[in-house]
């Protein structure tokens, strides 16, 4: 079969895993930069637009996470494979990650409805509030945010050992996979 850029190859990852992958990178870097710069500056008007837009761009997320992942399962026969005696670990880990990209958005939507507050996406209303249930509300702030906070965490552990294990340290390509492909 020929080497088709948009999909994966089990030596490159496609056009449209790279696209989800750093476009996610790049709304999850503003999520936590934004709330990071609003406990240290407080509210800074450059940090309550970063924070202004933080349940929208969660919702974008929140469906990116969606298509990310319908397209990962629909390529992965195809996909570069990970190394021999750490595919259960790397498994682990990426599921571990998904699960918390799916839950942490979920945690905000149940936040704004318990809150009795309509979800605004971009201006636009995509849910109105519910019933105000201050437990409910409450109990699910907490989640959401020590959710995303373990999912920060995740993150620059994956971070990390992309850039150190597989790139200093077996200099393996990954990180080349994942950022080029030789069809362009």
């Amino acid at each position: 079969m020929p080497s088709i850029a948009w999909r994966d190859t089990r030596e490159y990852y496609g056009r449209i895993s790279r696209l989800f992958h750093w476009l996610m990178a790049a709304l999850l870097l503003w999520q936590f930069a934004g709330m990071i710069a609003a406990g240290l500056v407080g509210r800074a008007p450059w940090v309550s637009f970063m924070v202004g837009t933080h349940k929208s761009i969660g919702f974008m997320l929140m469906l990116l996470v969606v298509l990310r992942s319908t397209w990962g399962l629909y390529n992965l026969s195809n996909r570069p494979p990970h190394d021999r005696g750490a595919e259960m670990l790397v498994a682990f880990g990426q599921l571990l990650l998904y699960l918390l990209m799916i839950l942490v958005p979920l945690l905000g939507l149940t936040m704004n409805w318990a809150s009795g507050k309509p979800l605004l996406v971009f201006g636009a209303q995509l849910m109105s509030g519910g019933r105000e249930m201050e437990g409910l509300a409450g109990l699910t702030a907490q989640w959401h945010v020590w959710m995303a906070w373990t999912l920060g965490i995740l993150i620059g552990g994956h971070v990390l050992l992309a850039v150190v294990w597989h790139g200093l340290v077996r200099r393996d390509g990954t990180l080349k996979r994942m950022a080029s492909h030789p069809d362009r």
